[in-house]
């Protein structure tokens, strides 16, 4: 089972308590160690193709960290304060069927590494200077855009996404095979409570 997400259909984990359910929350994400995030992901080149701009996967928004998709490629960026970091990996064929994407962000070492994987296996790793930018601090973690409360920062994805998964200084926070879900939600496996909603601007207000 899978998540279908488009300019009109996205998923964000909110940073804070609001029903006293999260036991780990992801806020401040910036500011632990280590983090990773995992999807597995079918991404519809010829529709991404149309758009001007990539379209996020997993992403904390503002200058935007995580990782997105074109129609043929897959990336990761984060922002220091010494500019923007990213990688960009070509997976060819692979691009047209199921992929897993894994972004390690080695925040303490200063390291970033992106691993995409189909029928064959390609990965990048650099070094990034400069610390964590704080605009972070105000971030949602989204998942199929990079900022769905913004239109003209949107960055919508057009995939069907079947797993996700966030890792904070090596702690499961968020973990979802996207099999249980309602019109509202994707739970989380996690037992963090973290679980994916679907946005909608009536949450905000």
């Amino acid at each position: 089972m899978s998540i279908f997400v488009n300019s009109k259909n996205y998923y964000f984990v909110t940073p804070n308590n609001k029903n006293g359910l999260s036991s780990s929350l992801p806020t401040n994400l910036h500011k632990s160690d280590s983090l990773e995030f995992i999807c597995e992901l079918k991404v519809n080149p010829k529709k991404m193709k149309k758009l001007k701009y990539p379209g996020y996967i997993i992403s904390l928004n503002g200058k935007h960290l995580g990782i997105y998709a074109g129609p043929d490629y897959v990336g990761s960026s984060i922002w220091t304060t010494t500019g923007e970091h990213k990688i960009t990996l070509f997976p060819g064929d692979d691009i047209k069927s199921k992929i897993s994407v894994h972004l390690k962000i080695d925040i303490k070492n200063k390291l970033m590494e992106l691993t995409v994987k189909g029928k064959n296996s390609k990965s990048k790793k650099i070094n990034f200077d400069g610390e964590i930018d704080e605009d972070y601090q105000f971030s949602y973690l989204w998942i199929g855009c990079g900022n769905g409360m913004d239109k003209n920062l949107s960055f919508p994805l057009i995939a069907k996404i079947s797993k996700v998964k966030i890792i904070k200084n090596n702690k499961t926070i968020v973990k979802s095979d996207c099999k249980r879900q309602t019109p509202y939600k994707v739970f989380d496996q996690s037992n963090s409570g973290n679980h994916l909603i679907k946005y909608d601007k009536e949450w905000f207000e």
